[in-house]
């Protein structure tokens, strides 16, 4: 705080349970002790444990970081510097996704689930900013996809794209479907991927298949104009729902970090933060369900 407060009117502090194992604060101190060792750092005002404590507290809560600062004698600012590094630090340890599949296919995978969702940012002005108004969610915001297992473990999640971007459109730029297939992965995505089989139609000649592409895209029927779902139908897409609900778990481990609530750091650092968030939730998933 740059002015003292007036007499009788002290700061007062008050405790708050940070629901997150010990694990995952020693994983994020020893990340900073290593990158302070490395850089042969000199005194600095909070220790690497407590630098790391103040850095969860704003992932999980989101609260002000003036709030957080004041409880460390240490500005705003500060404390947007150190949750900074350690998001970077954190983002190194995210795996590629060619990695992540082939480590599915050892366990024994065949479906991956496709999804996207939105990330609500702040609305600023100019004309950068009006690509990310999502006419679909009516707010501005930025667009990631996120594949997870038939169980909804979270395994990636891709880049941050401008929040007007498709689903599909931003599945065919980040060629998904082309990754999966390399691998032998079948994709599973909603009716916002209706349409995706057509590319493996027209991929007459696939490397993979050495000849037309037998590859198999799975998305629920679409009723079309006076063409409505049969019974069959609608039978068949309430059991492919049901499958794909396990989706919604994984999206809900990593928004349960309310700093993606309403993102208020600048959007270039948004990829960053998301497989930063990326790695602490499967850390913290397998501190709590660990793998056989």
């Amino acid at each position: 705080m740059s002015q003292s407060p007036a007499e009788g009117f002290g700061p007062l502090s008050y405790q708050v349970t940070l629901p997150l194992s010990r694990q995952t604060l020693q994983l994020v101190a020893g990340l900073i002790r290593t990158r302070r060792s490395r850089l042969r750092s000199r005194w600095r005002k909070a220790t690497p444990a407590e630098q790391a404590l103040a850095v969860l507290a704003v992932l999980r809560h989101d609260p002000r970081l003036a709030h957080i600062g004041g409880g460390l004698s240490v500005s705003a600012s500060t404390v947007r510097r150190w949750v900074l590094e350690v998001i970077g630090l954190l983002a190194a340890r995210a795996t590629r996704l060619d990695r992540v599949l082939r480590r599915l296919v050892a366990r024994g995978g065949s479906v991956v689930l496709v999804d996207g969702t939105l990330i609500r940012t702040r609305r600023r002005t100019g004309r950068a900013n009006r690509a990310n108004y999502s006419g679909k969610h009516k707010q501005h915001g930025l667009v990631t996809l996120g594949l997870t297992d038939e169980q909804g473990r979270l395994l990636w999640v891709s880049a941050a794209l401008p929040g007007r971007t498709a689903d599909i459109t931003a599945a065919r730029r980040l060629r998904i479907r082309q990754h999966l297939h390399a691998h032998g992965l079948t994709p599973a995505g909603d009716k916002g991927f209706h349409g995706w089989h057509k590319d493996v139609r027209a991929t007459r000649d696939c490397p993979v298949c050495a000849g037309p592409c037998e590859q198999v895209v799975l998305t629920p029927y679409k009723a079309e104009a006076r063409r409505p779902l049969t019974k069959a139908q609608k039978q068949a897409n309430a059991a492919f729902a049901a499958m794909r609900c396990a989706v919604e778990g994984g999206f809900a481990a990593l928004k349960h970090w309310h700093i993606l609530d309403k993102l208020r750091l600048d959007t270039r650092h948004a990829t960053t933060l998301l497989r930063a968030l990326l790695v602490l939730t499967q850390h913290e998933q397998s501190v709590r369900d660990p793998q056989p």
